[in-house]
Formats: structure tokens, C-alpha cells, sequence
């Protein structure tokens, strides 16, 4: 549970899937009223329209309006052994919170505060702004005794992106190898075709068939092999998409874009691994092809 004020939603980048957030009335007049994360209402109000329920939360079990629910982040943040959910949350007004939920009416510090920078140009500026009026507030003259600590979200930034790039060279080199299988299997197959078909290709070429018209049936057949596995995975794709969702808790998209992508990587693999089949069908002597039993 947190208390905050209505610009809670501003400062962290969040929005609202249903409803309302707690607004400047709200905070005035102590309003028992409740903004749920995504994870909190689903677990509380299953198959149930939130907005408009009524939950007892805190200690003393304290009635609250759900007025609102939040969009889902769809992601999760760790520290040290634990993993906290995002959307595992519900904002009161903060007066309300303070005074009746999380303490009595002498309640009067926080245990954290939000700030936005106007911005990303002024992270800095407004970091050093907010170190200094602290220490200003709270008494201390000499910066290493102070009695907060401030994280910037540039570092979190920095972070995160690292992990991504990580994982983006990761699933690269995964999709690569996947690529070079798929490949030599489309190139195999197109082998056992070729010698498979041996007397047809004689006798095509006996018939006047030239090395270009036989090479290039053969990779039409690759690349129609190679269009046809990046068609299947893409729809095997496209239905673990649609299921996932419900297994994993997070929503999932299928970007078109990347699907077209897909299949035209698949054609070019067919093709480029059906060149040797190919050549291999196009340089075959008439002769020696039709003698072959």
C-alpha cells in the first residue's frame, strides 16, 4: 500500500486502464478511496469489475472505494533475492493513508519521495537540487552524513539497457545457430530430392532443358520449403502469443512487421542454402542421368 497525491501517476509514468485516480479533493478531504495495480485486481476481483467494490485494508481493516485500476507495466524489478511486482499495488490519498491506515494524526514523515525532472537534460541538475535542499532541510552540513539516499533513475536506465543488450546478443546467437540448422536441413533435403531424381533430371535435359531452368526448379522448391517452415513457425508463434498471456501474467504482441520479417528470412535461408542442390541438379551429364538405375 502507498500513500501519495494525484501527481503520483505523472511522476511514475503510469496510466489507467479503468476508472480514476485519487485527485486534489481526495487528498483534502481524506477520502477512503483506492487506485489497484493490475496484479492486485485481478487477484481480489476475479471475473468482477473492480471500480466500485468495496475492500477493508491496513491493520484496523479500513473500508475503501476502488475508484480506479492501473494499466499493467508487464514487468518486475528484483533486489537481491526478491522480486517485487510493479503492479502489485494500491495507492490511498496520502492523508488518508497516514492518518488512518498507516498511523495516527502525529504521523508526519515519509518513507519516500518521487521527483521528475523537467527533462532527461536536467536528471543531473535536478539531482544535485534535491541532494542539496535535503541536507538544507534535514540540518546536515557535511554530505556523507546524511540521512537519505537519492537513486537516479538514469542509473536504473543504464542498467536495464545493458541487460537488454546482453540479452539481444543472447537470443542473436540463438536465432543464428537456429538459422544455420534450418538451413543445412533445408540443403539435405534438397540433396535426397536431387538424387532421388536423377532420371527425371536426364530426361528433362534430353528433352532440351538447360542447366539455368533446372537449377532453377530446384530453388524454387528450396525457397518454397524454406516459406512454408517460417509460415508454420510464424503461426506457431501467433497462437503461443494468444495463450501465453494467461500462463505468464503479461501481455504479449505480435508486431506484423517482425512476422513479414520472419517469413522473408525464411525464403532468403531456402534459397541460399538450396544453391549447392541446385548446381549439383543442373550440372548432371544427360547421359549419366539416365543410365543411373
Amino acid at each position: 500500500m502507498q500513500g501519495s497525491t494525484p501527481t503520483w501517476l505523472t511522476v511514475r509514468g503510469r496510466s489507467l486502464a479503468q476508472g480514476r485516480f485519487i485527485d486534489n479533493q481526495d487528498v483534502t478531504d481524506h477520502t477512503a478511496v483506492a487506485v489497484l495495480g493490475a496484479t492486485t485486481a485481478s487477484e481480489l476481483f476475479k471475473g468482477v469489475d473492480p471500480v466500485g467494490q468495496t475492500i477493508d485494508v491496513g491493520d484496523s481493516g479500513v473500508p475503501v472505494t476502488v475508484v480506479g485500476v492501473l494499466t499493467s507495466t508487464g514487468a518486475s524489478s528484483s533486489s537481491g533475492s526478491t522480486t517485487s511486482d510493479p503492479d502489485d499495488l494500491l495507492v490511498l490519498p496520502i492523508t488518508t493513508g497516514a492518518e488512518r491506515i498507516f498511523g495516527g494524526t502525529a504521523r508526519n514523515s515519509v518513507s519516500s519521495i518521487a521527483l521528475q525532472a523537467r527533462s532527461s537534460d536536467d536528471l543531473t541538475a535536478a539531482y544535485q537540487e534535491a541532494d542539496h535542499l535535503l541536507l538544507q532541510l534535514h540540518g546536515i552540513t557535511t554530505a556523507t552524513d546524511a540521512d537519505f539516499t537519492i537513486t537516479s533513475e538514469q542509473s536504473l536506465i543504464s542498467t536495464a539497457t545493458s541487460v537488454d543488450h546482453t540479452l539481444t546478443i543472447l537470443l542473436g546467437g540463438v536465432a543464428g545457430i537456429s538459422l544455420l540448422v534450418g538451413g543445412i536441413g533445408v540443403m539435405n533435403i534438397m540433396l535426397v530430392s536431387v538424387t532421388e531424381r536423377i532420371r527425371e533430371i536426364g530426361l528433362r535435359k534430353a528433352l532440351g532443358a538447360t542447366p539455368s531452368v533446372i537449377r532453377r526448379q530446384f530453388l524454387v522448391e528450396a525457397s518454397v520449403l524454406g516459406l512454408i517452415g517460417g509460415a508454420l513457425g510464424a503461426l506457431l508463434g501467433i497462437i503461443g502469443a494468444a495463450f501465453l498471456p494467461g500462463v505468464v501474467g503479461d501481455p504479449i504482441t505480435v508486431s506484423p512487421t517482425a512476422l513479414v520479417g520472419a517469413l522473408v528470412v525464411a525464403l532468403v535461408i531456402g534459397i541460399a542454402f538450396g544453391v549447392y542442390p541446385a548446381s549439383r541438379a543442373a550440372q548432371l551429364a544427360p547421359i549419366d542421368a539416365l543410365r543411373t538405375e
